[in-house]
């Protein structure tokens, strides 16, 4: 319903977001080379930095952990593969200071997925423009973003078994601290009587031996 209310350019970036769990920056800041339509897997090794009075820019993920590579859904994957038939990426010229070492930021060429109707990198600021009457018109409550869809992401695996580990891993989050004091509340309650867990793992008890006979 939400895809359906973006603007034909904007609709992949639902299934994105929903699909992977990538934060808002690493969608802008996704190029087509970290794609792999054999695998199914997306590499997560830059963002889009949008910082006011500058233009966007390139910059390192969140993290250290947050350089990662998630195997997307089928859907997401179609969906950014009918995307990029839609709308071919062109070449953009565009500030790269993802490396640690300043002296290395340099100017280059890029082929970002999500660009604007102008061929330029889509500022959080036109996001908006798009993001609120779609969110409205699917009926989402004031106020819920594009981040909701990273958190419908993390609690899709964690409702199916996920482990904190696993969910960590496939949202870059720093340490599983994070992950568990963020989700918490949706880990499933397996909050057993202790000796109903050993029962069940013991089994019932066996026949007792008959006492000895004393000859």
């Amino acid at each position: 319903m939400l895809a359906e209310n973006m603007p034909g350019r904007y609709a992949a970036i639902v299934y994105v977001a929903a699909g992977t769990g990538f934060r808002g920056g690493e969608i802008m800041g996704l190029e087509v080379d970290a794609i792999d339509f054999d695998t199914s897997e997306i590499d997560v090794t830059q963002q889009l930095v949008c910082v006011a009075g500058q233009k966007p820019y390139l910059g390192p993920p969140k993290t250290r952990t947050s350089f990662r590579t998630v195997k997307a859904a089928a859907i997401t994957m179609a969906a950014l593969k009918r995307h990029l038939e839609l709308y071919p990426p062109v070449e953009i010229e565009i500030w790269d200071r993802t490396d640690p070492d300043k002296r290395k930021h340099h100017v280059r060429t890029a082929r970002l997925v999500i660009t604007s109707g102008w061929g330029r990198p889509l500022h959080r600021s036109s996001w908006a423009h798009v993001w609120v009457p779609a969110a409205q018109a699917a009926g989402l409550p004031k106020g819920v973003g594009l981040h909701s869809l990273r958190h419908y992401f993390a609690t899709r695996l964690i409702h199916n078994g996920a482990s904190v580990k696993r969910v960590q891993l496939a949202l870059g989050h720093s340490t599983p601290t994070i992950t568990l004091n963020t989700y918490v509340g949706e880990w499933p309650d397996t909050d057993k009587e202790t000796s109903t867990i050993m029962d069940a793992a013991l089994g019932q008890v066996p026949r007792m031996c008959p006492p000895a006979v004393r000859h």
